[in-house]
């Protein structure tokens, strides 16, 4: 290769584009390399066509290497609104730039062009509000070390079924990520400083006063009030599935540690261990896709901390795990007694220190279209259980569902709909079966 020339990139800076490259000049033509280059370009989502070429020169056995792009706008503004089962229904405004360049801001096209990512969202619902920001810089300090950088605050008011209590998280978190020796596997470090409040819902008890320990289960009750949480964590990811949208090919599997509290500081104590993996294999006709996927968990008070708070402890049901069951709804639970307007002992989850989940789901197309609208009919089946202590993994004592589901791509985005089925449950669940609907063609890992 006697020189690299790139046309077409008017708002990308060149840098973007080299340092992406799997070749460089002086070295030999490899056209498995320069295949390479053209897919990681790609894969920026910056341009509708990326086209490379060899270009004769007048240096003997030497060719110049020509890589075309056309420029796609890559920045995107949207409003809108969505339902779910979990969420219930909400506003959503978002700015999405994934060219961002905060290093040179003010040069054109401003704030953009750099190769870095950045998110503003806000979401506000009748059951809660997310004000999120995240910067990525995929190439920190010009190496290929990515950078990100979160800030956050939520607001929840649907996670106790009993409508017992609401949860706020405000914090950030800082994270360094780097392929480790292929671009398959992956290493990460973070940090994370976070502020959790729980508070009494006013609608926790039909009448005033509003609920007092005395008649919420104790494992709540200890913990209403401030938490400030301290955390370090790391991860290591191996992936080779072939689409992030709809793989039929690969596996993606990430094992993860947590240390919080302890010589980080902060208000409690715990480790946390995850294993978490998904296989993706082509099905029995074309455009058939199976997949297999199971997560397990761990978490453990040390040192000062008797016990690991309700708020980080693990639950199973809703639309990201069991979908036969409402959300959170498999879980250790507690009894708290309500004395009208229907008296009785009522029971609360408070989650476990250990959990195991799998799944299994086959989907088919009913009607795709390229860069349009696409159908899907998806069968599953959804097993796991949660144990009260840690490394319990109580494997007699599951609760698993099968169901059917539906997977519409609009040009709103990707919907899910599901309806799962209980096979087995305990006692403060029942065989009914539950409709799931959320967004997006894949559950969050």
């Amino acid at each position: 290769i006697e020189k690299i020339e790139i046309h077409g990139n008017v708002k990308t800076k060149d840098k973007v584009i080299r340092r992406e490259l799997a070749v460089s000049p002086g070295e030999l033509f490899d056209m498995v390399r320069v295949k390479l280059s053209k897919q990681r370009l790609e894969g920026l989502g910056y341009f509708e066509r990326v086209d490379t070429r060899p270009e004769a020169t007048d240096v003997p056995n030497r060719k110049n290497l020509v890589v075309d792009v056309d420029e796609i706008s890559t920045g995107r503004m949207s409003f809108g609104a969505g339902f779910s089962t979990v969420d219930s229904l909400v506003g959503i405004a978002e700015y999405n730039e994934s060219d961002f360049n905060l290093s040179h801001p003010f040069e054109r096209p401003w704030f953009r062009g750099g190769g870095q990512k950045f998110r503003l969202r806000v979401t506000i619902g009748t059951v809660r509000q997310d004000y999120e920001m995240t910067f990525i810089e995929p190439w920190f300090l010009d190496r290929k070390l990515q950078l990100s950088v979160d800030l956050y605050y939520h607001d929840y008011a649907f996670l106790s079924p009993n409508t017992i209590y609401d949860e706020t998280r405000a914090g950030g978190k800082v994270g360094l990520e780097r392929a480790l020796g292929s671009d398959f596997i992956r290493g990460g470090i973070s940090y994370t400083l976070e502020g959790v409040g729980i508070s009494y819902d006013t609608g926790a008890l039909p009448t005033p006063p509003y609920p007092t320990p005395g008649n919420v289960p104790p494992d709540i009750s200890s913990q209403i009030g401030e938490h400030l949480l301290s955390s370090a964590g790391a991860s290591l990811a191996y992936d080779t599935r072939n689409s992030v949208k709809l793989p039929d090919k690969g596996q993606r599997t990430v094992l993860t540690a947590q240390l919080t509290g302890g010589p980080l500081g902060g208000d409690d104590t715990f480790y946390k261990l995850g294993l978490q993996s998904a296989r993706y294999l082509r099905g029995f006709l074309p455009g058939h896709v199976l997949e297999l996927g199971g997560r397990a968990g761990v978490i453990s008070a040390f040192g000062n901390s008797t016990d690991v708070p309700f708020f980080e402890r693990y639950y199973l049901g809703g639309p990201y795990s069991l979908r036969g069951f409402k959300y959170n709804y498999v879980s250790p639970r507690q009894p708290f007694p309500i004395t009208s307007p229907i008296p009785g002992t009522y029971n609360e989850p408070v989650g476990g220190d250990s959990y195991w989940f799998a799944s299994a789901e086959y989907s088919i197309p009913i009607f795709e279209q390229e860069h349009g609208i696409g159908v899907r009919f998806a069968m599953f089946y959804d097993i796991g259980s949660v144990g009260s202590k840690a490394y319990d993994f109580n494997l007699s004592g599951f609760s698993d569902n099968w169901g059917l589901g539906i997977r519409l791509n609009l040009p709103i985005g990707p919907l899910r709909l599901d309806y799962g089925i209980p096979i087995h449950h305990d006692q403060f669940n029942s065989s009914s079966g539950q409709f799931q609907f959320n967004v997006g063609w894949e559950r969050p890992f």
